[in-house]
């Protein structure tokens, strides 16, 4: 496939940069790609969204806009086809095509001069940080260039932590904002066994497939960042287990343990269990998604309702870390798809691409082709300006039918310029329960870090990433249920095996990548 590609991009470029672009009376043409996902009675390369930008930017800058329709879930293919043909619209946007393989076989355009002359917004709205994963040195002289754009992820919270509400009435106890100030709530929870006989305080059990994924948020806590560079950080990416007082957050999951405000079968991830102990009262604490309590897909507020009278969940930040000062929180990287322009679009059209990219990141565009119109899209705006009373597409008319996310492709979800409004945003669709989500968003995004990935392969990880997770699997249920006075035995001898079954060669070759500086995500220890 590789040398076909390249084959095809070469043969393209060779019959002389074809281009779409026309300048007939002092226009341009630029050919945009957008998705079909069909949806009945939308014409993706006919709809509203194309008149409104075309009258409000196209016209006023000569430039004709067409958009040229995909078929979203074969996208992949037809791109690199296009591609290869050089036929690949003007300005492309692809989830899974290999950008890093057209960018190695110079089928793409650098964007650095068309960015900074033609993209402030655009670079404004983006950030530098999410930025540079669109860049690589291609010729080795030590400066990245920018290849790609990065759509931004509007929602990169993981995490979310809940509490009962009703629990902490009944105790008098105000929310925990500590570990100390969270463990006695759990204490105190079984002690009053505030679920009745099951009382188990702490929902938790160990993920198979990633067994530090929902306990590095609360080992983190623990984790002292006077004793943690940066470079350390990217290095043990895969085993947090081994940071400088990751320790005594699993001597603290021993104690809860022993203490009987641990579920006795942690380690076996019960679904079943789980899922039965949060709608059915007997648990206090717990943590998922953001916005899992009011899912439908588990209904534990709904249920939990029916089955306790008067009991609700509420989120919670009891993770402090003492060394920081901070509550954190891992996201999601906040890239989305690659936004690319082909080495076969005409400078005309190019420049055209990065000014409409510019025109869709100014905050009255975008939410236009986010949101479309008031009493058609969307009933009406809240107090913040937030539309609310959404029209399912299949009730919208034909010739306002619309999907925000394949127009207004810089940003992947909606937005609305401000993180709390964001959140709003995201909870609107929880009817009953949009507070109670919107906080639930804007407790996990405080403090946050993004998580870390690599931008080339690691081999040791491709080697013995699998291994290493099974053998943290039995670590995590060694240390958490063995004795007490048995515990730091227990957990070095756990390290130990860990590292001999491939970590310490998973370690030298995130450091090695470190070093290189191909990494992506941030640490949070940083000054």
């Amino acid at each position: 496939m590789k040398k076909l590609v390249s084959l095809f991009l070469v043969l393209a470029l060779a019959l002389g940069m074809m281009s779409f672009a026309s300048a007939e009376d002092g226009w341009v043409t630029l050919r945009v790609e957008t998705y079909d996902r069909d949806t009945p009675g939308f014409d993706v390369t006919d709809c509203w969204q194309l008149k409104y930008a075309q009258e409000n930017f196209g016209d006023p800058n000569k430039i004709k806009l067409e958009f040229i329709s995909y078929a979203r879930w074969t996208e992949n293919d037809l791109l690199v086809n296009d591609m290869a043909g050089g036929t690949a619209p003007d300005l492309c946007m692809t989830y899974n095509a290999p950008v890093q393989q057209f960018i190695n076989d110079g089928g793409l355009r650098p964007l650095d001069d068309l960015l900074n002359e033609y993209g402030p917004d655009l670079k404004a709205f983006i950030g530098e940080e999410l930025l540079s994963y669109g860049q690589s040195d291609q010729d080795g002289d030590g400066v990245k260039e920018q290849w790609f754009i990065p759509a931004r992820r509007m929602s990169v919270a993981n995490v979310g932590n809940f509490i009962r509400k009703d629990w902490l009435e009944k105790l008098n106890m105000e929310k925990p904002t500590n570990i100390a100030e969270l463990t006695e709530y759990l204490r105190q929870a079984k002690a009053q066994n505030l679920g009745g006989e099951n009382t188990i305080p702490f929902s938790f059990g160990i993920f198979a497939q990633d067994p530090m994924f929902n306990v590095r948020r609360i080992t983190d806590a623990f984790v002292d960042f006077n004793q943690v560079t940066e470079e350390d950080w990217f290095a043990l990416a895969h085993n947090p287990e081994m940071l400088p007082g990751a320790r005594e957050g699993f001597r603290w999951l021993n104690t809860l343990y022993h203490e009987e405000l641990l579920p006795e079968g942690f380690a076996t991830n019960d679904d079943l269990a789980t899922d039965t102990a949060l709608t059915q009262g007997y648990t206090g604490f717990f943590s998922q998604q953001p916005d899992q309590p009011w899912r439908d897909d588990k209904n534990y507020e709904v249920e939990l309702e029916k089955a306790v009278p008067g009991a609700s969940w509420e989120t919670v930040n009891p993770f402090l870390n003492e060394s920081l000062g901070k509550h954190l929180h891992d996201v999601y990287s906040a890239n989305g798809l690659s936004i690319i322009i082909p080495k076969t679009t005409s400078d005309e059209a190019a420049v055209a691409a990065m000014k409409y990219l510019n025109w869709m990141a100014i905050p009255e565009n975008m939410f236009m082709l986010q949101n479309g119109i008031e009493g058609i899209n969307y009933g009406r705006l809240t107090e913040d300006g937030i539309p609310t009373d959404v029209v399912n597409t299949e009730n919208v008319p034909n010739d306002h039918k619309m999907h925000a996310g394949d127009i207004c492709f810089i940003a992947n979800g909606l937005c609305f310029f401000d993180d709390v409004k964001n959140a709003a945003a995201l909870a609107l669709k929880f009817t009953g329960y949009e507070d109670e989500v919107r906080d639930s968003y804007v407790d996990a995004m405080t403090d946050t870090w993004t998580q870390i990935a690599f931008t080339t392969e690691v081999e040791a990880a491709t080697d013995y990433d699998a291994t290493v997770k099974s053998k943290q699997a039995e670590f995590l249920a060694a240390v958490i249920s063995c004795d007490a006075d048995q515990f730091d035995a227990v957990f070095d001898a756990g390290i130990e095996e860990i590292k001999t079954v491939g970590a310490t060669e998973m370690i030298e070759g995130f450091r090695a990548a470190y070093q290189a500086g191909t990494y992506r995500g941030t640490f949070p220890g940083a000054k």
